[in-house]
């Protein structure tokens, strides 16, 4: 199979197209030809060497895909049907999607029934998962008929995250603001739901009060700096939660340090990360997500789709901070 390895850490130039043998089917996990996959920051800071000893190399990075069954090892999956995988260790703890072929966990896999193309499946299932689970920590999902809608507010909003983000809510009939540096994406961002999106470099909470006195019910942010953290408290409605999420999102629990082990302390802030994605719970959630873009409620949310050869460009063009949305890498 082709696939891209990456064997000491570094820039995106350390992605090395190589040709490997084929995944070996094994009881309980499940062989999979991969169509198309999604780029993830934490894949970049991964292939950086910032994972650490979690991610030993070589590896062959990536942590989603979507593709058809080309062995089920010995489980409820039959060749031929359409799913997802995501997390799991998948390109971690074992190799993953950046390759034309990959081995994932039956528990990691997700069985679809979709009748959409493999580019715009493979931009859904991590940004949508960590989507939803950061509404649903911050208790944006289930708020009750004596609450109002959910007002959100999202650093950076110049992402498929934020974008996502700004889909579920809409939906929910509530409210987001992206803040973002770059004043070239404002259009796309407003174009992709959001209500309002602030362009600054600086803090926001004053901005963000004047248009909801009350401030946000929920904040959510993958940056996770002392500076954004502060903002972001400093915004909170009194009854409104942080959310800090992203590729490091673990971290902040058990080792948090500056900014986040202040915020910690607090009741008011959580994080979320899809590290705890299972088949069993998570299947009938993405199956849900797949139906509303197929209906159009939400969006796929894609920037940029790039063939297979051009992923050393894309990984070079998502540190330059170039997209507004999902990058899709098609096989």
């Amino acid at each position: 199979m082709q696939a891209y390895v990456v064997r000491t850490p570094g820039g995106p130039d350390v992605l090395e197209p190589a040709e490997l043998p084929d995944p070996s089917p094994r009881p309980g996990w499940v062989l999979i030809a991969i169509k198309a996959f999604g780029l993830n920051r934490a894949e970049a800071i991964t292939r950086a060497g910032g994972s650490g000893d979690a991610v030993p190399f070589p590896r062959v990075i990536g942590i989603e895909c979507v593709g058809e069954v080309i062995d089920g090892g010995g489980t409820d999956l039959a060749p031929g049907q359409i799913v997802a995988a995501a997390m799991g260790g998948l390109g971690r703890a074992h190799d993953g999607s950046y390759a034309t072929k990959t081995l994932a966990r039956r528990e990691n896999v997700f069985a679809l029934r979709t009748g959409l193309d493999w580019t715009t499946l493979a931009a859904i299932p991590e940004t949508y998962f960590t989507a939803r689970g950061c509404l649903a920590v911050t208790g944006s999902l289930d708020r009750d008929g004596g609450q109002p809608p959910p007002r959100v507010l999202v650093r950076p909003g110049a992402s498929a995250l934020g974008l996502a983000i700004a889909q579920i809510t809409g939906d929910l009939g509530g409210e987001v603001i992206g803040v973002t540096r770059s004043p070239g994406k404002r259009d796309r961002l407003l174009a992709g739901g959001m209500t309002d999106v602030l362009v600054s470099s600086r803090p926001v909470a004053d901005q963000v009060r004047a248009r909801w006195p009350e401030g946000p019910t929920a904040v959510v942010d993958t940056i996770a700096s002392d500076a954004t953290i502060a903002d972001g408290l400093d915004a909170l409605a009194g009854q409104g939660m942080l959310c800090l999420a992203g590729s490091l999102a673990d971290s902040y629990a058990t080792e948090p340090a500056g900014g986040a082990a202040t915020a910690f302390a607090r009741d008011d802030v959580t994080f979320y990360s899809s590290e705890g994605l299972t088949a069993a719970v998570d299947t009938a959630h993405l199956q849900t997500i797949v139906d509303k873009v197929e209906a159009g409620t939400y969006s796929a949310n894609i920037d940029t789709v790039l063939p297979f050869d051009r992923l050393v460009e894309a990984h070079r063009r998502m540190e330059a901070n170039e997209f507004a949305g999902k990058v899709v890498i098609a096989l």
